[in-house]
């Protein structure tokens, strides 16, 4: 996957070539009176990347994705991950203001903690959204979107060092705030 990360960037038209770094974050919170539970989701998607061609629309760069998942019953159960993969945003308006964005992270690993029993998780995650950024000056924009995010685990690792196989997930629909840096 390196190989073709650096691929890509050697393809940039340097002359044409705009750097984004993006920060979206998210929190959505629920909770149950009847049945005293709370359930939480933090995500927090980091993207670097470069943009392909000289209309600066399309950008290609590195998703980093931190995920957690926490439902608090009697007991606390909770899932946290690294997420690591291409991303490609795409800006629906000569302004760069409007746009839909596309991430598949082929490498998600991290801990889930099932009352007391904690293992290690691995799998992949998707993200895909829209959003609207507006330009508070150079360099500088803010903005929200709309996020659909899952979490797909295909192998656990036990305390004993047990490995299994599993096909569990995790989504959410969730609104973001977005932080972004844009420069030549």
């Amino acid at each position: 996957m390196k190989k073709n990360l650096i691929a890509i960037f050697f393809l940039i038209n340097t002359a044409h070539a705009a750097f984004i770094i993006d920060n979206m974050t998210g929190y959505s919170s629920s909770s149950d009176s009847k049945t005293t539970t709370d359930i939480s989701d933090v995500s927090n998607h980091l993207f670097i990347g470069a943009s392909l061609g000289s209309k600066q629309r399309l950008y290609v760069g590195q998703n980093i994705t931190f995920f957690t998942h926490q439902i608090k019953t009697a007991t606390t159960n909770k899932v946290n991950t690294l997420e690591l993969g291409p991303r490609f945003t795409y800006f629906f308006n000569e302004t760069n203001t409007f746009y839909g964005t596309i991430g598949w992270n082929p490498y998600a690993k991290g801990k889930r903690t099932i009352g007391d029993v904690t293992e290690e998780i691995s799998g992949y995650g998707l993200l895909v959204g829209l959003g609207a950024e507006l330009k508070i000056n150079r360099t500088f924009y803010i903005g929200g979107s709309l996020n659909y995010k899952t979490l797909n685990i295909s192998k656990s690792i036990s305390a004993a060092n047990v490995a299994t196989e599993v096909t569990d997930s995790y989504t959410s629909l969730m609104p973001m705030i977005n932080l972004s840096l844009r420069f030549r």
